[in-house]
């Protein structure tokens, strides 16, 4: 197991050093002068020249890059050509509200898709099942922003039950202590304050969520009925198990490993590609940090931004492997 988590990390390094390469080049690409942007349309020729020397925009791409690369190393991500500020630093501040949202929408996609899946699967054809499935379709379908849109429209405006917008209430101010809203708030013993984190974290929770535990839904039910018809289960049936034991530790503990793989990889996908939704509940995390970087072309950021969410990607896949090797016998020998 640790050969094999060593292999993992080194083969780390030249994926890195690719995505490191195409994103320097890739925002360098995009059309527009980032100093230019940041002076307005207003500003003099003299202002902008200024200005790109200041940020060594002037010089030739190659230096810009092993300048950049350097940086790399003792952990300078640059600085943000709009707020002057660290790009590691601002990342770091965060990073929590992504992960604390990304985290909480796996949660709840795994406590209502999985069991969704199997309920549909052990009542195939039922009304149940053709419930499920279109419900399913629904959420597959939808457009994350339409569906935040109509969770706004329906629980923030008409029904005033939600926050739409945010993480906590401005007059419900939390101690910063490790990042996380709700955790802050607890250990502070702010209750009111973390109240105020989980209402906010309903609706973004509910948009992530969504898709997420639709797939699951959809891909336990059919997994579970190809396992289902398996020599293995008629055989534990056979031996006169009782029905619940031979669909969850039988049925469902054979689909969970392909599982294992979506759930992963949508994590993966949250921690990266939450823009959207953290950009319409002004959600203060790095995936709106990449957006507004995006409009202003800010250089750093963007490039920084990038690297984090491909090595929480390849991160994260790493660990979704190991737990193959914890759920899978057969896959732990070959890991070690």
């Amino acid at each position: 197991m640790a050969s094999f988590i060593i292999r993992r990390l080194i083969a780390l390094i030249p994926v890195m050093c690719i995505v490191l390469v195409i994103v320097f080049s890739l925002v360098r690409i995009i059309p527009g002068d980032p100093a230019t942007t940041l002076l307005g349309p207003g500003a003099t020729a003299e202002q902008i020249a200024a200005l790109r020397a200041q940020l060594n925009l002037d010089q030739p791409v190659v230096l810009q890059f092993w300048q950049y690369v350097a940086g790399l190393f003792t952990g300078d991500f640059g600085v943000s050509l709009k707020t002057g500020q660290p790009v590691a630093h601002e990342i770091l501040i965060r990073l929590p509200a992504t992960i604390e949202l990304s985290v909480l929408a796996v949660i709840v996609a795994v406590v209502f898709g999985i069991p969704l899946g199997v309920l549909s699967a052990t009542r195939a054809n039922s009304l149940f099942d053709h419930v499920t499935r279109i419900v399913s379709l629904i959420g597959v379908s939808m457009p994350a922003f339409l569906l935040a849109l109509i969770l706004q429209l329906t629980f923030g405006t008409w029904l005033g039950w939600l926050p739409v917008s945010g993480r906590l209430s401005p007059y419900l101010p939390v101690e910063t202590v490790t990042g996380f809203a709700v955790l802050d708030a607890l250990i502070t013993g702010n209750f009111a304050g973390a109240a105020s984190a989980l209402a906010h974290l309903v609706l973004p929770t509910a948009v992530l969520a969504a898709f997420l535990a639709a797939t699951l839904g959809r891909f336990v039910r059919n997994t579970m009925l190809d396992v289902m018809g398996e020599d293995f289960i008629r055989t534990a049936r056979a031996k006169g198990l009782h029905n619940r034991q031979v669909v969850l530790e039988h049925g469902l503990r054979n689909s969970l490993l392909p599982a294992v793989t979506i759930i992963g990889l949508k994590f993966a996908e949250m921690l990266g590609g939450a823009i959207l939704t953290e950009t319409i509940f002004a959600w203060p995390g790095i995936g709106r940090y990449m957006f507004e970087a995006i409009k202003n072309r800010d250089y750093p950021v963007i490039q920084g931004t990038t690297l984090v969410f491909a090595l929480l990607f390849v991160l994260t896949s790493i660990v979704v492997d190991l737990l193959y090797g914890v759920l899978d016998p057969r896959v732990r020998r070959k890991m070690g």
